[in-house]
This record gives structure tokens, sequence and C-alpha cells, in this order.
């Protein structure tokens, strides 16, 4: 059985009221005709003809009231069909276009301003997805392709016991290269969704000094001295503790790849005011040019310094937890000489 639309559900709607009212006209109208014929003692069949009278003019009303229901209810939805055009309209691959807000306080305003936003989040989420795949793509090609032609290449020849666990190892660091991009794209999947469930007060400071405690086992071997700053109050704030201490944890590890050797990474815990807590890394390497800091926290975007153990995941999973925790993120720079990565957690 084929479904109502909701003008037909309309027009029934006012058609009932309508022929309910003049129901009831007629009955009012039939019983003050008795009443003053039974009071009066007036002249039946002269009632008779006044009801018939009413009767014929109802009936010729009765159709042009409906004609008026179909008219009304077709007026009432056409700024509801207009709205349903133009969102299938973007629907069908324009996600360029959005719906007119012809008024921004009635109802049909307020669903058409939803639903461009909806449509905003969705061609940035579709951009981002695009642009991601590709890099994505491209960046695991790259050491799949090293493995296979390492190994394409030692099979070739005859090869000594060395020259073979040579080129193993390389095949290794490849494949361990490989492996951290796969668990990086997959924490960047895990951020894109509902993670409310999750959510924990904690202590920020508590998961800084873990963070930094594994940090400064690293700096020692490359001579980097890592500290942290805090308050002795400790930071209470409701986060994703696993995602949180993962973001620390490649602000810290994006520090000790750039910094010199017998360089500082100092990680500071503040509050600049009641309801934020700020998280800064700050590190003695080389600083960013404008255009790097534009870039710097999209997916396979690197600093400076080339680094072979980096796929420039890093930041880009740094920028996805911040949003995740509706958190501000940015860097800042001392004249190109140093870099302050930064994050802000509604606190």
């Amino acid at each position: 059985m084929k479904k109502r639309t909701i003008r037909v559900r309309v027009f029934a709607w006012v058609a009932t009221h309508t022929m309910l009212n003049f129901f009831l006209i007629a009955l009012v109208l039939f019983c003050y005709d008795f009443y003053e014929y039974w009071m009066n003692h007036g002249n039946l069949d002269e009632e008779l003809e006044e009801m018939l009278v009413v009767l014929i003019v109802m009936a010729i009303l009765l159709p042009v009231s409906l004609g008026g229901a179909w008219a009304v209810s077709r007026r009432l939805l056409r700024p509801w069909r207009d709205l349903l055009l133009q969102a299938e309209h973007i629907s069908n691959d324009r996600l360029d276009d959005r719906i007119a807000v012809v008024n921004q306080e009635d109802e049909i305003g307020r669903l058409a301003a939803t639903l461009n936003q909806t449509f905003d989040r969705y061609q940035t989420l579709l951009d981002r997805m695009q642009r991601f795949n590709y890099d994505a793509s491209h960046q695991l090609r790259n050491p799949l392709a090293a493995i296979r032609t390492s190994g394409e290449v030692c099979l070739k020849h005859d090869r000594s016991a060395a020259e073979y666990r040579s080129v193993i190892g390389g095949m290794l660091e490849d494949a361990g290269r490989l492996n951290r991009t796969v668990d990086q794209l997959l924490l960047l999947a895990r951020t894109a969704g509902d993670l409310d469930e999750c959510r924990k007060r904690v202590s920020i400071n508590t998961i800084a000094e873990d963070v930094v405690r594994e940090a400064q086992v690293i700096g020692e071997l490359k001579g980097i001295s890592v500290a942290l700053s805090a308050t002795e109050e400790s930071m209470m704030a409701e986060v994703i503790p696993d995602l949180l201490r993962e973001a620390l944890a490649n602000l810290l590890d994006n520090a000790l790849k750039y910094s010199p050797e017998k360089g500082e990474i100092l990680i500071r815990i503040m509050r600049p005011d009641s309801r934020v807590i700020r998280i800064s890394v700050s590190d003695s390497g080389a600083g960013l040019t404008p255009g790097q800091k534009a870039r710097i926290f999209r997916p396979f975007m690197r600093g400076t310094r080339k680094n072979g153990e980096s796929v420039g995941l890093g930041l880009a999973i740094v920028a996805d937890i911040c949003r995740a925790h509706q958190a501000r993120f940015g860097v800042d720079d001392n004249a190109g000489q140093d870099c302050c990565f930064w994050i802000e957690l509604p606190g």
C-alpha cells in the first residue's frame, strides 16, 4: 500500500475539520429552527424550506471549501517542498551548493541552517578522507616497494651469509617502518569515531609524568635533556587518557627527533585561566617557516629536517586527538630558532 504524502495528510486533516464544522453548523441551525417552530407554533413547511435552502448553500460551499483546503495545504507545504528539492539537488554530487535560508527564525530556516552545517561537516570529512587516502596509499607504497626491490635484487645472485643478513636487516627496517605507519593510520581512524564513553576525569600531571619518564630514557641515549615544569597542584580534566597520552608522546617524539645533541626539551603544564589547561612542548631544534607552520599538522607533512624514521603522521594524530577533545592546538617559534607545540584542553 502506497503511503500518503504529507500534503495529502494535511489536506485530509483540513477537509475533515471543514466537513465537521459544516455538519455542526447544519445541526445547530436545525435545532434552532426546530426550537423556533416549537416555541412559536410556526409553519412546518416554511421551516423545512429554510433548512433545505441552508443545506443547498452548504452543499455548494463544501467543494469550494475543499478546493481551498487543497490550495492551503499546497501553500503551507511549498517551503518544505523547496527545501526537499534543494537538499536532493545538493546530495546529487553538488556538495558545493547550500540550501537558501529565507528566515532563520522559523522552523524551516533553522532546519535549513542545520542541514547546511551537516553538509559542511560532510564535505570537510569527505575532502579530508580523499586527501588522506591518496597520501596514505603513497606512503604505504614506498616501504612495500623497497621491501620487494631488496628481495628481488638479493635473489638475483648468490651472496654470502653476511650480505644476506644485511639485506634482510634492511627489509626488517622497512617492515618496521611500514608497521608503525599502519599503527598510526589505525589510530587516526579511531579518533574519527564516537569516543564520549571513553572519557574520564584524570590528572593531566600524572599522564605527563609517565610520558616524560619514558622520553627521558631516550633523551639520555641521544644526549638531550627532557624536563617537566608543572605546579604541585594536580590539574584535572575530562579526557580520553590513552589518546591524550599518545598525543603527548608524539609531541615529545617529534621534539626528540629534531633537537640537536645536547639540546633541551621542556614540557610545561599551566592554567592560563580557570577554564583552560595548557600543555606546551618546547625544543631547541630548528624552527619552522610560516608555510611549514600552516601545513605541519596535516598527514605526511614533515618539518625542516629529514628523518628516515618519520612518515609525517605524528602531528596529524595530535591534531585529530585535540579535535576529539574539543581542544585548541598550535605551534609557536622563536625567530626560527626553536619550536613550541601547545595544546589547550578545556578544564
